[in-house]
């Protein structure tokens, strides 16, 4: 997402049970029941009057902070089996821009890329972005980043064939592609947007490059990007006729199709159930339209609507809101938004008989925001991210999905230029988990600070099942109330437990856990001048360890802590996550 244009939404036909869920929600406003636990003001830590230096953090010898200080925290990790939701393989994704291709796909880049895309091990890879309705596909051009060509798809192809490698017998390979085409209303600046281009884009780019077997690698056909702004209040009744058409078979068969790929107002999510708002509560409608077709051509990855999601951004715009700080990053607030889409939009997604997929989200729209995207706070936002995309709690109803039965299937982290399409030179966006070469060799993309938490994630909580929420008990509103706990169970006899420190300062934590021992693996915030930043540094690693250039990973190093009398006490630094398995069998 790119540019922010709010609107007054059409909503020409709303369905009923939009317009109950919405009435239900204001009442519960006007009532003040959720008010305690969703208008409270976020108590943010202490940060520099610049907002970017923490005030305190850095860890003493015995643990506390380096005043001397140290909020404190327990929680409990239950041995026994939970009922509690799973997190799907191939959950972990990254988006790129169209224009991008030839820097993290491209003969000199290729091999890293494939190195971090196996890291993750399962995953969805999308391609598109707001350069997809920019981008005329044209079969006979010359290769530039100005241009999608058969080249391009054949680069995509050779990266998830190298990505790939060894499951050419599997029904669902490791890696999937989401390849989005043009659709929006055609204009000046986009005259070649028809369902003609898109059957060109499908028959003359998509189907060669991806025949026989590798044609389960196309998650589908993205069509469209952000159709909210694109063809905005005025032209609704066009979308849902252009969605007709685009997917029907004819059009971009046979692969699966995906839809609505809408984005929404970076507004609390107060404001959004009051609605309306962009297309947010067109969504019972669009998928009365998208469903019955989509699921008729669903492929490996299944039959799925798409949803994009920023908390913030890199311009104010005048509203603070939206304004990009680290405080507001990782606070209950902007989390709380994500919750309210994700858990409104997979519900209406599951009524439809298709999963949802948040295929576009990072920390701040318009490409980041320096300082705070591309620092440590990142990989710790999007850690716990991820798991509220999995197991939103809905702020409107607490207690709704503790057992995580609703949740996306996986999300998407977006990277983009720094500062507009075609101009790759100028470097990365700031939000970008993986960055690009941007010299003239195009050389060896490398991880950034969110490509540690996508590493995380995908080892310890991907393809798991018993996904909860964890209370975490503290006496410091300050500092305790930062620390978000999951549980996971990633066998019959393991158990794991992810504790997410998101304040700027250490949190000594008691764990109630059976057993002798436990294995910790630790996401750390990692501040290459020594100058002891911590959610502001500029790197992360995990066990002490990093990626390599060549984008391959020397492995976890988790450390075995003891247990004493069932508790195990750590403290966990500013901005620092940690995994802890115990091994116990069900009494």
């Amino acid at each position: 997402m790119l540019v922010f244009t709010p609107f007054s939404s059409p909503h020409p036909v709303r369905s009923a049970r939009s317009r109950d869920r919405r009435r239900a929600v204001r009442s519960l406003l006007a009532a003040g029941a959720v008010s305690a636990l969703a208008l409270s003001a976020y108590a943010a830590p202490s940060f520099a009057s610049d907002g970017s230096q923490p005030v305190a953090g850095a860890t003493g010898a015995d643990g506390t902070g380096a005043d001397g200080t140290g909020a404190g925290a327990s929680v409990r990790l239950d041995p026994r089996h939970e009922e509690g939701g799973a997190v799907p393989q191939n959950f972990v994704g990254l988006s790129l821009e169209w224009s991008l291709v030839e820097r993290y796909m491209g003969p000199n880049a290729r091999p890293a890329f494939a190195n971090l895309l196996k890291n993750l091990g399962t995953g969805v890879l999308r391609i598109g972005g707001s350069s997809q309705d920019l981008m005329p596909f044209v079969p006979d051009a010359t290769n530039t980043n100005e241009v999608v060509t058969p080249d391009d798809l054949a680069l995509i192809r050779s990266t998830l064939d190298a990505t790939n490698a060894g499951d050419a017998d599997t029904a669902r390979p490791a890696w999937g592609v989401v390849l989005g085409t043009a659709m929006s209303p055609p204009s000046d600046r986009r005259p070649f947007v028809s369902p003609d281009h898109a059957h060109t884009f499908v028959t003359q780019g998509v189907a060669p490059a991806f025949s026989g077997k590798a044609a389960r690698y196309v998650a589908g056909i993205e069509l469209g990007n952000e159709t909210d702004l694109s063809y905005g209040a005025s032209r609704y009744g066009a979308y849902l006729d252009d969605l007709r058409t685009y997917s029907a078979r004819g059009v971009t068969g046979p692969f699966p199709v995906i839809a609505p790929n809408t984005s929404e107002d970076i507004l609390p999510w107060q404001t959004i159930a009051a609605g309306p708002t962009r297309y947010f509560w067109n969504w019972p409608q669009i998928l009365d339209v998208f469903a019955p077709g989509a699921k008729t051509r669903a492929g490996a990855f299944g039959a799925y609507a798409s949803d994009h999601f920023y908390p913030l951004a890199r311009t104010c715009n005048g509203k603070p809101y939206r304004c990009a700080t680290i405080p507001a990053l990782l606070s209950d607030e902007h989390m709380q938004s994500l919750d309210y889409q994700v858990y409104e939009h997979a519900e209406e997604a599951a009524r439809h008989g298709l999963g949802y997929r948040l295929e576009e989200t990072n920390t701040a729209a318009g490409r980041g925001a320096d300082g705070v995207s591309n620092v440590a706070a990142s990989a710790t936002y999007a850690l716990d991210m991820m798991f509220n995309a999995a197991c939103p709690q809905p702020p409107q109803a607490p207690s709704a999905n503790t057992a995580c039965g609703t949740g996306a299937i996986g999300v998407n982290l977006h990277n983009a230029e720094v500062r507009a399409f075609f101009s790759p030179e100028e470097g990365n966006g700031y939000y970008n988990a993986v960055d690009y070469d941007p010299s003239p060799a195009m050389g060896a993309p490398t991880a950034a600070p969110e490509y540690y938490a996508l590493l995380l994630f995908s080892k310890f909580a991907q393809g798991t099942s018993g996904l909860r929420p964890v209370a975490v008990s503290t006496d410091d509103p300050t500092a305790g109330n930062q620390v978000k706990a999951w549980r996971v169970e990633g066998s019959a006899a393991e158990r794991r437990l992810f504790l997410i420190n998101k304040s700027d300062r250490p949190v000594t934590l008691t764990v109630d856990a059976p057993g002798s021992s436990a294995l910790v693996d630790r996401m750390t915030p990692y501040d290459p001048t020594g100058a002891g930043k911590t959610l502001d540094a500029a790197q992360v690693r995990i066990d002490g360890r990093q990626v390599a250039a060549d984008g391959t990973w020397p492995g976890f190093d988790a450390t075995q802590e003891q247990i004493k009398g069932d508790r195990l006490t750590m403290t966990l630094g500013a901005g620092e996550a940690s995994v802890i398995a115990i091994h116990q069998h069900d009494d």
